[in-house]
């Protein structure tokens, strides 16, 4: 026979397990089942996030930012996007992604912010590097990509707006060439075993503030970092790093500096001006619709103006004319009376 104690613990035992369970249960009956739809920011968005959909449900058009990361997404082809037109903000990391159709991204000419971190992408359309407003781009983790960002950097001349690239965790030995990226402000390259770190890659970024070294640099010869260490110096450009004490160390200060800053400054003053080519644009634009919405301004108030003078001189002419016409009444009435008098 059991004991008393026995049993009381086996009772215990039971009523935990049961509990559990039933935890485990409204757990699994509370995550949602399809997307919802929430407002953030101003915007209209679908969060579809966690529900292992294996494809983008119909959703509604209006959206402007979609959450579709964390699901089983396997490819974008050209039609997977073409009804969200509107879309801003596209979150489409940790799926399974490993192909995207060159013109997937075309209608998206809204979209500010793409992530595609931690997919399999083997091949990405360089139009993405096309959209006229994409500026946060984020590919981390995509190893089979790195040798397609090197083919891209080569054939294609960067058109978006870019602010933010993360290239992190995509097995990357040689940094693309990307040519002038005038408007880059935060530059990740994190968690490459890169070969070098070049000073060239960086005059072609005038405005870069922050890179991402971390635990990409172990590969690097110590002196040979030395250019672009002393570039990110002199710009006030901060770099990160997991570990900072070999480049305070004394092996790195015997280093030989050839560095020459007057040797990349063309490129430096190229990525200026075309920064200001493209900055000046949108004052241009604010100006003309400032004027245009000044004239239309005074055309309303003009006309305005004028409907109001017509009312006053119509009001005017009205009360001489009651005027008159009292004054013919009266001289009447005074005629009328003057021959009963007489």
């Amino acid at each position: 026979m059991y004991s008393k104690s026995s049993l009381i613990l086996a009772m215990l035992y039971t009523c935990c397990a049961l509990a559990k369970e039933l935890t485990d249960i409204e757990i699994l009956t509370s995550l949602p089942t399809r997307c919802t739809y929430e407002h953030a920011f101003n915007m209209y968005g679908a969060h579809c996030a966690g529900l292992r959909l294996q494809k983008i449900p119909n959703l509604k058009g209006s959206i402007e930012i979609l959450d579709f990361s964390d699901n089983k997404l396997r490819k974008i082809s050209s039609d997977t996007l073409s009804s969200y037109t509107s879309i801003k903000f596209l979150y489409l990391s940790d799926n399974k992604i490993f192909q995207i159709e060159n013109d997937a991204f075309d209608s998206l000419t809204e979209l500010q912010t793409l992530d595609l971190s931690n997919n399999v992408i083997i091949d990405l359309p360089a139009n993405i590097f096309q959209l006229p407003n994409l500026r946060k781009l984020y590919l981390s983790g995509n190893s089979p990509i790195h040798e397609d960002l090197n083919q891209i950097a080569q054939t294609t001349t960067i058109g978006a707006p870019l602010e933010l690239l993360d290239i992190s965790n995509c097995e990357i030995k040689v940094l693309p060439e990307w040519g002038l990226l005038p408007q880059l402000i935060i530059y990740n390259v994190s968690h490459n075993p890169l070969r070098s770190l070049n000073v060239k890659y960086f005059p072609a970024m005038c405005n870069l503030a922050k890179i991402d070294i971390t635990n990409s640099i172990e590969n690097i010869r110590l002196c040979d970092l030395r250019p672009a260490i002393s570039w990110f110096q002199d710009r006030l450009i901060y770099f990160q790093l997991d570990d900072y004490s070999t480049l305070n160390s004394r092996e790195f200060a015997k280093c030989s500096n050839t560095y020459n800053a007057d040797a990349y400054n063309s490129t430096f003053q190229r990525c200026k001006s075309k920064f200001l080519q493209v900055e000046s644009k949108p004052p241009s634009r604010r100006t003309w619709l400032t004027v245009t919405g000044g004239l239309l301004g005074f055309l309303v108030g003009f006309v305005l103006l004028l409907y109001l003078m017509h009312r006053h001189n119509v009001a005017r002419i009205k009360s001489a004319e009651k005027k008159k016409t009292k004054l013919k009444e009266g001289n009447a009435v005074n005629a009328m009376l003057i021959n009963d008098v007489s």
